[in-house]
């Protein structure tokens, strides 16, 4: 996710929904005449994501930051049509969900999407421009991934170029499948 977002532009007044005190992604984004940036976390602030209006007035936001967090709401019809409201025309949301990726509660873990239901979530909420892109490489860095926490880090270090290589050469007789295997998407939608 973090590389991806080298490619993505951040400005005016910003809200990260869900992205905690320092989200490292936060060093990854180019940022472009930005007036604000705020955090809106459950845990810190107490707001609830699934009930609760976001605190801020209609079209007041040029970008939003979703990351990591669709997955932990039950309810993602509120936040997202929340996400709309607060969002000025013109604004947008830049996220990623995980897709073949671990069990991670905080506190709950309910969904994984796939691009087809995060295009039908945003049409739904009346996004207009709809970017979703797979991230990962294919299925061998699928399994790192779900193996590396349980690997002692010099390990990690070690078995990566492994696993990515294997990939490399699965993709290059099979390279219309590696789209079968994201790790998770990333997003842009405009209002």
């Amino acid at each position: 996710m973090n590389s991806d977002f080298r490619s993505y532009t951040i400005s005016g007044k910003v809200v990260d929904v869900g992205g905690g005190r320092s989200p490292d992604y936060f060093s990854f984004l180019k940022k472009e005449n930005v007036a604000s940036i705020k955090a809106l976390d459950g845990s810190l602030s107490g707001i609830n994501f699934e009930k609760d209006p976001l605190p801020y007035p209609k079209d007041s936001i040029d970008t939003v930051l979703l990351c990591n967090v669709l997955e932990h709401i039950y309810h993602y019809k509120f936040l997202t049509d929340e996400i709309y409201r607060i969002i000025k025309p013109g604004g947008k949301m830049i996220g990623f969900v995980p897709f073949l990726i671990n069990y991670h509660p905080d506190p709950h873990d309910y969904f994984r999407y796939t691009k087809e239901s995060l295009h039908k979530i945003f049409s739904e909420n009346g996004f207009k421009e709809i970017s979703i892109k797979e991230l990962g490489f294919g299925p061998f860095s699928v399994n790192y991934n779900n193996i590396v926490l349980s690997i002692p880090r010099p390990l990690r270090v070690l078995l990566f170029p492994f696993y990515h290589c294997l990939d490399k050469i699965f993709l290059y007789f099979r390279p219309k499948i590696g789209s079968r295997y994201p790790i998770g998407y990333s997003f842009v939608v405009k209002k």
